[in-house]
């Protein structure tokens, strides 16, 4: 999709950070915006910086682990511009402090996949039934993370979320390519990121926020002192430092060129940050000699 002029997009969790960061770039190449985040005046605010960049928004409130709020932003979507070339399923959330998996309650893992994995589904079922009848090139993004790519201990529930939009997408994207669909699929691996997303539980009732139930730190159970590397910057994202110390930490406004760019060269996978290709690479090996026969 060379020429992006004059198309219209959907952006999930764009009231801010990379979501936002999408939209501008976006609109800036000449699409029009549906801005969708679940705080509507955060959305409604990037709409209007869309319009001031001279292009068409629309600022849509919208929980996307719910698939009737997100149907209902397509139906606003279509309603206002005909078609829908570009969905870019960005909402995202994560928890603080890291924890084990044995110290991950059922709701935490819930809510985590509701918003990530089924927010992320519910785009795809909701959108591209009408996305197939409109017989021209389009496109999909989903987010996903670096942090799928290799082991980040403390983070199951996050990292589970994301591998299962790897997957996803996957096969997504080759289904479309044998049944002769004109919808190509990209996966986006943002790494370090200054975003609010370490304050995502802003966003859970009271009750069920880690600092109100006193979640117990991965941390505890380490004996190696986190990283304090750009730690003050990422929101609580200290543990993570250990395995990430390879990336400088990034301003969101520079995600938004490097994923448009991704959708004009059709790219399948798009990295904010240099892949961390050995520790890739010490999987694909495990992997590829994983089959030990009977002795």
């Amino acid at each position: 999709m060379e020429d992006l002029s004059n198309r219209v997009a959907v952006v999930t969790g764009a009231g801010g950070g990379m979501g936002r960061s999408i939209a501008l770039a976006l609109a800036a190449e000449g699409v029009d915006v549906v801005v969708s985040d679940i705080e509507g005046d955060a959305a409604e605010k990037v709409a209007n910086e869309v319009r001031e960049l001279g292009r068409r928004a629309l600022g849509v409130a919208t929980d996307v682990s719910q698939l009737d709020q997100v149907e209902h932003l397509a139906d606003l979507a279509y309603e206002e511009f005909g078609a829908v070339d570009i969905l870019v399923n960005n909402a995202g959330v994560t928890m603080r402090p890291f924890r084990a998996s044995w110290d991950t309650e059922l709701r935490d893992f819930q809510w985590v996949m509701n918003v990530n994995w089924y927010g992320a589904l519910h785009g795809h079922l909701a959108f591209v039934p009408r996305m197939r009848e409109q017989k021209r090139d389009s496109h999909i993004v989903n987010t996903s993370s670096m942090t799928s790519m290799f082991t980040v201990p403390g983070h199951s529930a996050y990292s589970a979320s994301k591998a299962a939009i790897d997957a996803f997408s996957m096969c997504a994207r080759e289904e479309f390519k044998i049944a002769g669909i004109p919808i190509a699929v990209s996966v986006f691996f943002p790494g370090a990121v200054k975003t609010r997303v370490g304050t995502s539980e802003r966003l859970r009732p009271e009750a069920d926020r880690s600092d109100v139930r006193h979640v117990k730190p991965w941390t505890d159970y380490t004996s190696t002192p986190a990283a304090a590397v750009g730690a003050e910057n990422l929101n609580g994202l200290t543990p993570l430092s250990e395995v990430t110390n390879f990336m400088q930490p990034m301003h969101p406004d520079e995600v938004g060129p490097l994923v448009v760019n991704g959708i004009r060269q059709n790219y399948d996978f798009i990295s904010s940050h240099p892949a961390p290709a050995d520790l890739i690479q010490d999987r694909a090996d495990r992997l590829a000699n994983s089959f030990h026969g009977l002795s």
